[in-house]
């Protein structure tokens, strides 16, 4: 009988490998994957930097400015439309922003040459440098065309030209006197803001008197424009009708190119920090106090001081209360202790350690706590067998005067007391 080999075991099969590839890491697209993250805020990013640089360039494009009744600004509160029609028509318009280099261009310029358009809108130029710019124009034949001019200013420039306040913006105001250059006008822009289209500006109407007084609203005697009695110094009291928005409204146009217009050169003096003068030596912090500080101050500690006498806490008599919490006998020993220490109340501390001592021996004596000292002190003499001086001393003699000499007398009180209670 022919039996069958046995199978060999099958071999287990083979664990399935797995391959792995490194990622790609060529330049391209390293670069690629940064870009594809972070692509939102290099975008925002460039967007910044490329609408700085655009508003950079157009705020410098030309030398343009910001300010009010500026000659090179072409924004709607500019005046740079009024200059550039003055120039086409052959007048030299120069911007100034300081009083000397206003009046060496007058100088300059030579006698009847010069108009002078002064415009000081935060009140810098002095009253004394006022009557300087005005005897300079008058001086060299010219003519000062003030653009609102603060009151004491207006009668530095000339005594015939006064501030009679302000006044709202109006739809319009006729000239209402002879001069010929507001004849020429008819009407000016009353100022109302309604009449800017794309940006609105309303600026202060500031009314004057003068020899000559025109557009003047109803029911007043001050008007938008005044004279002098020569009419070489003018008031404008309404800066709106020169500025871009507005110049092209009703008799604006008219009134200020005749105003400007009728020297060859135009002197356009905006004031500005270079005419405050500059002091010699730093003010002193005296000088910079303002003068009702130290009354003030005064006035305030004085109330104070009687605030806390009136509503002040005084201090009461004493009040016993409970601890709030059980404080270990050892705790408040070391505490009590430490404190005499720091005071230095080496008799206090003496009399303590004797009187706990003495109440300490009585018990142990049976003589009750409220025993006299003196039978205390013989009953412990007796017990021990010590003289009856030396444990009067111990116990009742001088009180010791240094730390030293009371750490002796606390030991021969823990000695007397350790006799007693082995008698």
């Amino acid at each position: 009988m022919s039996t069958a080999a046995p199978s060999a075991p099958s071999s287990p099969a083979p664990p399935e490998t797995k391959t792995f590839r490194s990622e790609p890491a060529s330049t391209a697209q390293r670069v690629g994957g940064v870009w594809r993250k972070g692509r939102f805020w290099v975008i925002c990013t460039a967007i910044f930097v490329v609408l700085s640089i655009i508003g950079f360039v157009l705020a410098n494009a030309g030398n343009q400015s910001t300010g009010t009744l500026a000659i090179n600004n072409p924004a709607p509160a500019g005046a740079q439309g009024a200059a550039e029609v003055l120039r086409k028509q052959g007048i030299n318009v120069t911007a100034t922003d300081s009083l000397a280099s206003t009046t060496q261009a007058i100088s300059e310029n030579g006698s009847g040459a010069s108009t002078v358009l002064f415009y000081d809108p935060q009140n810098l130029l002095s009253t004394d440098q006022a009557a300087a710019l005005s005897r300079a124009v008058q001086d060299a034949g010219g003519r000062l065309v003030a653009v609102s001019p603060a009151p004491l200013t207006a009668a530095q420039f000339s005594p015939d030209l006064a501030s009679a306040g302000t006044v709202r913006g109006t739809a319009s105001v006729s000239a209402g006197c002879s001069d010929p250059d507001a004849i020429a006008a008819g009407t000016l822009d009353g100022g109302s803001p309604a009449l800017g289209v794309l940006a609105p500006v309303s600026l202060p109407i500031n009314l004057y008197k003068g020899a000559e007084t025109c557009f003047a609203p109803a029911a007043s005697t001050a008007g938008h424009l005044a004279f002098n009695t020569t009419g070489d110094i003018v008031a404008l009291g309404n800066p709106g009708i020169m500025i871009n928005q507005d110049l092209a409204n009703r008799g604006n146009a008219a009134l200020v190119f005749r105003l400007l217009g009728s020297k060859p050169h135009l002197l356009w003096y905006t004031v500005s920090l270079k005419d405050i003068p500059v002091a010699e030596q730093a003010p002193s912090l005296a000088e910079l106090t303002p003068k009702w500080i130290f009354p003030a101050s005064s006035w305030l500690l004085l109330v104070a001081v009687l605030g806390m006498l009136w509503k002040g806490r005084r201090n009461g008599p004493l009040v016993a209360e409970p601890l709030p919490v059980i404080v270990k006998a050892s705790e408040t020993l070391t505490g009590r202790a430490r404190l005499y220490q720091d005071a230095r109340a080496v008799g206090t501390a003496s009399r303590t350690l004797r009187h706990a001592t003495l109440t300490r021996l009585a018990r142990a004596l049976r003589l009750g706590a409220a025993a006299d000292p003196a039978a205390v002190v013989e009953a412990a003499a007796t017990a021990t067998g010590r003289p009856h001086q030396q444990v009067y001393a111990l116990l009742l003699g001088e009180a010791p005067h240094t730390e030293r000499e009371m750490l002796s007398m606390a030991v021969e009180l823990t000695a007397l007391e350790e006799e007693v209670a082995q008698r």
